[in-house]
């Protein structure tokens, strides 16, 4: 496979999952744990490692590959759950998943037979976005033609400590100017970090990895199939923007909590942020499922549906956030709509209902849950 073997990386095992729920179970254990550095999870690279021995970085590779191939619908929920608690955890595992997607949708027969094992056996793959002149930048990075390769060169900004990871992605484009997908290992001549930026700063926030590529070297096994324009939609595009929704639903779930955790919350305003909260939940499901289908479909149509599903899903989500948001504080005399109470009576009452159930299913042991 040309470039992309993993170079001076330990063999890890780990734990093989077998279920979907076995998944969900685990995602909440390891998410519990992973923000905050304490005597039992250790610093970020010991809560990597954990992350890397609990099986969840290969739940999505293809059963074929030894994997268990889970659904859309739960690795969205595994995303939510890791942004609950820990939004470093749910970008790390995002990255990963999408990468994961890239390979399977785009990569040779060679690359998968290399990566899928590797992410079973607890691999991680990052994403890299380029730098131009110090800011972010759609454009990808230039490949130029050397020999029967190419060199690479620039910088971007990648997933949280991509230093401690196996293998970055990295949009570019040819001398030819075709867009293509290379992935790279992490650990190779030419890839300089500039920063030790994987532990969580003043904010409680892990910075993206600052990474230089100075004259890579890069072999035809590093790209991604062919290099060819992508279709107008795909699975990758699909899946992205459902893991963002998952992301943002995940925020959305905290902030309800904490709204709930108030002193003297307005079950109205809770209601609100319930019900939204719980529409976002069934599109995010809805969105999953279409993505399972263009996966093993063939035509156009699934993939489009897919897209649409997953950006309706992430619309909805960012909704749930901002209703979460001002359940602190609702507007006084409205019911989140702007609108005098009085004229939506019934619509008040539905929402302080749902407010209300959902604040004695809170506050219930759980054991009575």
């Amino acid at each position: 496979m040309g470039t992309t073997p993993v170079i001076g990386q330990p063999v890890r095992t780990a734990a093989l999952i077998g279920a979907e729920d076995e998944a969900i179970a685990i995602a909440n254990a390891i998410a519990s744990g992973f923000e905050i550095a304490t005597a039992a999870t250790g610093t970020s690279q010991a809560r990597l490692d954990l992350l890397a021995r609990s099986g969840l970085l290969g739940v999505s590779i293809p059963t074929e590959h030894g994997g268990l191939d889970a659904s859309n619908v739960v690795l969205a929920e595994i995303c939510a759950i890791a942004s609950e608690t820990s939004a470093a955890l749910a970008e790390i595992l995002t990255a990963h998943f999408l990468a994961l997607e890239q390979v399977r949708s785009y990569g040779t027969e060679g690359q998968q037979n290399t990566v899928f094992p590797a992410a079973l056996a607890g691999g991680r793959l990052c994403e890299a976005r380029p730098v131009h002149r110090g800011a972010e930048s759609g454009a990808p990075l230039p490949l130029a033609a050397s020999g029967v390769g190419w060199r690479l060169g620039g910088e971007a900004l990648c997933t949280p400590c991509a230093r401690h990871a196996d293998w970055l992605l990295v949009p570019t484009r040819t001398d030819t100017g075709k867009s293509a997908r290379l992935l790279l290992p992490a650990r190779i001549d030419g890839l300089h970090y500039v920063a030790n930026s994987c532990e969580p700063n003043a904010t409680g926030l892990q910075p993206p990895e600052h990474v230089l590529l100075k004259d890579v070297l890069v072999d035809n096994g590093a790209l991604l199939h062919s290099i060819a324009e992508p279709p107008r939609t795909d699975v990758p595009q699909a899946l992205a923007l459902l893991l963002e929704a998952a992301a943002h639903i995940g925020v959305a779930r905290k902030r309800l909590r904490q709204a709930m955790d108030a002193r003297a919350p307005d079950a109205l305003a809770i209601g609100l942020a319930s019900v939204r909260l719980s529409a976002a939940e069934a599109a995010m499901e809805q969105a999953g499922r279409a993505i399972d289908a263009a996966q093993i479909g063939i035509a156009e149509q699934h993939r489009i549906n897919a897209y649409l599903a997953a950006a309706a899903a992430r619309f909805a989500a960012a909704d749930a956030v901002g209703a979460a948001g001002t359940a602190f504080a609702p507007a006084s005399g409205t019911h989140g709509t702007g609108e005098p109470e009085a004229e939506h009576a019934p619509t008040a009452d539905m929402l302080r209902q749902a407010g209300n159930l959902r604040l004695d299913r809170h506050r219930a042991p759980p054991e009575e849950l």
